[in-house]
């Protein structure tokens, strides 16, 4: 679902294509500003529950996007269906458990920055232009929070960890009390959560790739929709090192499918029809020369 990738040598890197903390020396946060002026998308934010007694949700898909592909669309369509289908069920404790409490309000993309130094990555203002294309049609939102930070004195951008988004989209979020009751008399905080697959979900317990205290705030605090990948990785081995957060992780049912990044890239280097972009991106990488092995031009994709 979301790009998998090795830890770079110094470690900054995680395997959901998100940059971990910076490595010693890095810049402090208060030196840190983004490329062009900023503002957090609400277009597409809906901002009044329509069902009473339902917590707002709101979905945050963080990865490389280089390119988007179809799936990383769907996944947040296959997150909404379940929590429409799910059955209600409230524990003692009256938090949300059941992902029929909730109510989907918002749905983010949160590409990472050129600072992630991974082969292939298609320089940060591409990658947002091809998100914007690929969720032009759906309530998706692309942040460029993440992709634009960069160090102020020096323009050069920095890397930024998983659990640092989220606190940015629970802080744009609520900070004005959240979202509006389904009778407009009140207000309340959305429940911000990480939307990823199986396949990132199972590195999560290696400390190497995913700081302890990271995994605390993001599962323990925030909480996860995961995607089933079945031809990636079994759900029940992805999740066997993570049950402590078990009342924060939510399972999504998916069809098998072998769609990555890694696999569209490599069609397009080829030549090779590619089925898994969206026609907008498919033409955007053709016009931008992206992904060809020589030119960085994919040449075919089904269309001369």
């Amino acid at each position: 679902m979301i790009d998998a990738s090795p830890p770079t040598a110094n470690g900054t890197t995680a395997a959901n294509g998100t940059a971990q903390d910076p490595p010693a020396g890095a810049t402090p946060a208060s030196t840190i500003t983004t490329t062009s002026p900023y503002t957090f998308p609400t277009d597409k934010l809906r901002r009044r529950l329509t069902r009473p007694g339902k917590t707002p949700l709101v979905l945050v898909a963080c990865g490389s996007y280089s390119p988007i592909t179809v799936l990383h669309v769907q996944m947040f369509a296959m997150a909404e269906r379940h929590v429409q289908s799910s059955s209600s069920q409230q524990p003692a404790n009256g938090q949300p458990h059941s992902a029929a409490d909730f109510e989907v309000v918002g749905s983010y993309l949160s590409p990472v920055s050129d600072a992630y130094k991974k082969p292939a990555l298609a320089r940060a203002h591409h990658r947002m232009a091809m998100c914007e294309l690929a969720v032009s049609r759906t309530d998706i939102m692309v942040d460029p929070w993440e992709a634009l930070r960069c160090e102020a004195a020096t323009g050069e951008p920095v890397y930024t960890s998983t659990v640092d988004v989220l606190h940015h989209v629970d802080h744009e979020i609520n900070r004005d009390g959240g979202v509006e009751t389904s009778d407009g008399l009140g207000r309340v905080s959305a429940q911000i959560v990480l939307l990823m697959g199986a396949d990132v979900a199972a590195t999560m317990g290696d400390p190497k790739l995913w700081p302890t205290p990271d995994v605390d705030a993001i599962l323990g605090h925030y909480g996860a929709f995961v995607i089933e990948r079945p031809m990636q990785t079994h759900i029940d081995k992805a999740l066997e090192s993570l049950h402590k957060y078990d009342d924060k992780i939510w399972v999504v049912e998916a069809f098998e499918n072998d769609v990555s990044s890694t696999k569209i890239r490599a069609q397009l280097k080829n030549g090779e029809r590619v089925l898994d972009l969206a026609q907008p991106v498919y033409e955007y990488i053709k016009k931008n020369d992206l992904y060809h092995e020589d030119t960085g031009h994919a040449k075919t994709n089904g269309v001369q």
